[in-house]
């Protein structure tokens, strides 16, 4: 297959079962660069912590980040950010207080961390991630997405489908198996911006490869060329995907390089 592009999902794909990258897939990450295959996270994480497991391994990255609602070029050049409407954003914070969920918003500069109670490492917190133990008062006009540590069972799902027409809601797993609901804006998933970062880069998405293994990778599945879903990534994922490769803890990630690269 020609690919210029790799887009690789983070938690249950590239991080393994223990949160890490397994030394046969940081090789392999290498190869690619070296090799000068474009490399992009695409993640529901906020930008800087999309490019820290790459970043430990020296590798500059492109990155489709928050859900594709924050897409950069490597070194962090701006390719396009969409955020929440202000009112809907300020409906998911008091929506997170309320229900006493654990989340994540990014914003373009740091990301909130609502926690309570407050985690150990808070006092350390680097400087783009403010721990916070409630949201009231915050502002909210410029927050990317929110990764909310929750389900499609909670009983506030009802409150969030109310603004299926304004917004997108993606379920999916962390790498400890923890469910996430995944929140941008009308029109902002993976798929857009891989295609974004495609036009940026002048490279077309048919020379792209994309790695996930759920419902939230699904769109950027149908924008790629070629796609791969975990063996173990969700059902929908699977039969979304071209092709399937091993579990983040089999190095699945690494496979593909490794095919990639012949």
């Amino acid at each position: 297959m020609t690919c210029r592009l790799i887009a690789i999902d983070l938690d249950g794909t590239l991080l393994d079962s223990t949160g890490k990258v397994s030394a046969r897939t940081a090789n392999a990450l290498r190869a690619a660069h070296d090799a000068g295959i474009v490399l992009a996270p695409a993640t529901a994480r906020f930008y800087q912590a999309a490019i820290r497991p790459f970043a430990a391994l020296g590798i500059d990255v492109a990155a489709i980040a928050s859900a594709g609602a924050d897409v950069r070029a490597a070194g962090g050049a701006v390719v396009s950010q969409r955020a929440l409407e202000p009112e809907f954003a300020a409906f998911v914070a008091e929506l997170c207080d309320r229900a006493g969920w654990t989340a994540t918003l990014a914003t373009p500069e740091w990301a909130y961390r609502r926690e309570n109670p407050p985690p150990a490492w808070a006092a350390n917190a680097p400087e783009w991630l403010k721990p916070v133990t409630s949201l009231a008062g915050e502002q909210f006009d410029s927050v990317l997405a929110v990764l909310a540590e929750a389900s499609t069972e909670s009983e506030y799902w009802p409150e969030l489908e109310s603004w299926a027409a304004r917004a997108n809601v993606f379920p999916a797993l962390a790498y400890n198996g923890d469910a996430l609901l995944t929140i941008t804006a009308a029109g902002v998933d993976k798929g857009n911006g891989l295609r974004a970062l495609c036009r940026y880069l002048g490279i077309s998405p048919a020379e792209a490869v994309a790695i996930g293994d759920s419902e939230v990778d699904i769109p950027m599945f149908e924008a790629a060329g070629t796609s791969f879903a975990m063996s173990d990534g969700t059902e929908a994922a699977r039969a979304a995907a071209t092709r399937q490769t091993a579990t983040a803890d089999d190095d699945g990630v690494a496979q593909v390089i490794e095919e990639v690269l012949g």
